[in-house]
């Protein structure tokens, strides 16, 4: 071993005597510890202060070895939040989608028709009219133009014309479409007109007829009305005198056709059954 030069024989003696004044401090104790403890403090807050300082940057060393499995982690959590979303989603729908069958089943039975029941797959203008929907059923399902659509409660329209698989359906608010009505309050007849986002437009067949608001309005007999009878068309909004004197009366339509998602289409009805003439 070759022999410590002169400057570092002088950094060994120096080492050495500061350990041996630690060393005193301990063991004399007394009037010392108060030198001792402010040592110790000193250099505490000189690592506390650099801790301050330097403790962010060493905890965010320390991280990015797990950064890649965090971010792993949060990516597994948004797909798996994502899918509970989409089922949650699907079981409202499913839901809706049972309670509208159900619907119609009962309209069904209570009427003594066979529904073939299909589901709104776009709204659009077609044959010159402008409130149509497609549906997802047709002429392989018994579907023919002119058959009566309802959701199970109250008048959608009618089938235009259908193909194998789909059909398109005019709605009853499209102004180009009429249907007898029956104000179910009086018993009197009527002619019902699409007003398209305003609903119906009513005008009974007796010019003196009372007609009041409130009135429900359903489809009529089968000898005034191409649609089936009993189903609820609207209720009265309120009830003037349109330009020539005679009695006009906006209708609520029963049936929101902005809201159309399950509808069912009348394909027969038994001869001898009696249908529901709606409330009253």
């Amino acid at each position: 071993m070759g022999r410590l030069t002169r400057r570092q024989r002088i950094g060994a003696i120096v080492l050495a005597a500061l350990a041996a004044c630690f060393l005193s401090l301990d063991v004399v104790g007394g009037s010392l510890s108060s030198a001792h403890s402010g040592v110790r403090g000193a250099l505490g807050s000189l690592y506390r202060g650099t801790d301050s300082v330097l403790g962010p940057v060493r905890r965010f060393l320390q991280g990015i070895p797990r950064a890649g499995a965090d971010q792993s982690r949060l990516a597994a959590l948004q797909d798996e939040n994502t899918a509970l979303r989409q089922q949650l989603a699907q079981a409202r729908l499913d839901h809706h989608t049972a309670a509208e069958l159900a619907r119609l089943h009962l309209a069904a039975h209570s009427a003594g028709y066979r529904i073939v029941p299909a589901r709104v797959l776009a709204t659009s203008a077609s044959g010159g009219f402008d409130y149509t929907v497609t549906i997802d059923a047709g002429t392989d399902n018994g579907l023919r133009g002119g058959q009566t659509v309802t959701d199970g409660n109250g008048l959608v329209g009618r089938v235009l014309h259908a193909e194998s698989s789909t059909a398109v359906v005019l709605l009853a608010i499209d102004p180009g479409s009429g249907v007898g009505a029956r104000d179910l309050r009086t018993g009197q007849l009527g002619v019902v007109t699409g007003a398209g986002r305003d609903g119906y437009t009513f005008r009974p067949l007796d010019p003196n007829a009372e007609v009041h608001a409130g009135d429900p309005l359903a489809t009529g007999p089968a000898q005034t009305s191409s649609y089936a009878p009993g189903l609820s068309v609207g209720t009265v909004r309120a009830v003037h005198a349109s330009a020539t004197g005679t009695l006009v009366a906006p209708v609520d339509p029963a049936v929101s056709a902005s809201a159309l998602d399950v509808v069912g289409v009348i394909v027969t009805r038994s001869s001898h059954s009696s249908v529901a003439a709606g409330p009253r």
